[in-house]
């Protein structure tokens, strides 16, 4: 059985490569199109799968009754996903993200949830499913509807095995809700927009002052783009900051920012479960993320061993670590 669950959205992506984003009424070129499979929790499920090995991830997610399933279902399995708990459900489309893609990487997202937002708390109960809850050592949830994040988060308390939540889209609901759930979860991950919205965290040096106000006590991970990656520690009060990579003294060249922080999560988690550090686990999120940005497709991250073997060529290359405990809040 599965080491690890990942439960969230599946999307085809259909991204338009564009040499600037366009201000509202404006019209640009599109320079070429690329068709393929994406969604956060696909993403995550085949970054972690490349860490794990095959039939070690498993992805509960909904997709329609339409070929892009059969397209997706079929990607996820080539990448040694284990595909059981996925739903296919009749009358609704598969899911699909519309992207917008500059030169310099940046990206523009709308996405039509379709099947996915039609996941219920109904198909966790499926046997093969609830199977693969009760045996997995860790959860991974990104931006399933509320409800079944709710029920997912309670079970892996119950089974106190760890569950790591990137919320995602679902930052837009009820605050005060998403606040009360983000509290059990071992590994939150936030973006800065995200960290903002949900937290009111600005920068990290006062991120934790942030955490510990609301009751936090878990693990808060801060996806801080070119500035690199930190955890947030509330419990003992460490920070662990990495930073980014030196993508230009690599020779490398951000491409596209799609997928990054997923790819992240993915390898993460994958790091997390095995047993390694958070700071081990953070460093080789951070390493995957930044060379993902440097490949066209969503799903550019690495196998384990590629992975490992790059990240100790970067650290000559100022790809480094910090660590520090946090100020304490004024009173």
């Amino acid at each position: 059985m599965a080491s690890l669950i990942v439960c969230g959205a599946i999307n085809w992506d259909i991204s338009c490569f564009v040499e600037r984003l366009p201000v509202p009424g404006e019209e640009v070129v599109v320079k070429h199109i690329t068709r393929v499979s994406g969604g956060t929790g696909g993403n995550i499920a085949v970054a972690a799968a490349r860490v794990l090995g095959a039939k070690e991830v498993a992805l509960i997610g909904a997709l329609g009754k339409d070929d892009i399933a059969h397209q997706q279902i079929a990607a996820l399995e080539a990448e040694g996903v284990i595909t059981t708990g996925i739903k296919q459900i009749v009358g609704e489309e598969s899911g699909q993200a519309y992207i917008l893609v500059d030169q310099t990487g940046q990206n523009i997202i709308a996405s039509h949830l379709g099947a996915n937002d039609r996941l219920g708390l109904k198909h966790l109960n499926e046997a093969q499913v609830k199977q693969q809850l009760q045996e997995c050592q860790g959860i991974v949830l990104t931006d399933p509807p509320l409800e079944v994040a709710e029920e997912l988060i309670n079970l892996a308390k119950r089974r106190a095995v760890p569950l790591l939540w990137d919320p995602g889209i679902l930052i837009g609901q009820e605050r005060e809700v998403l606040q009360s759930l983000a509290k059990e979860a071992t590994v939150l991950f936030l973006n800065e927009t995200e960290a903002s919205a949900l937290l009111g965290i600005e920068e990290v040096n006062t991120g934790l002052q942030k955490l510990k106000k609301p009751g936090f006590g878990n693990h808060a991970v801060l996806k801080l783009g070119a500035q690199g990656a930190a955890v947030l520690d509330a419990a003992s009060g460490k920070v662990t900051e990495v930073s980014a990579l030196p993508l230009k003294k690599l020779g490398l060249n951000v491409i596209s920012t799609v997928g990054c922080g997923d790819v992240f999560a993915g390898v993460f988690a994958a790091y997390h479960v095995m047993g390694s550090s958070l700071e081990r686990s953070l460093i080789m999120a951070s390493a995957a993320a930044g060379l993902n940005a440097t490949r066209p497709e969503t799903r550019g991250s690495l196998d384990r061993a590629a992975l490992e073997a790059m990240e100790q060529q970067f650290r000559n290359l100022e790809f480094t670590v910090q660590q520090y405990r946090a100020p304490k809040a004024a009173e």
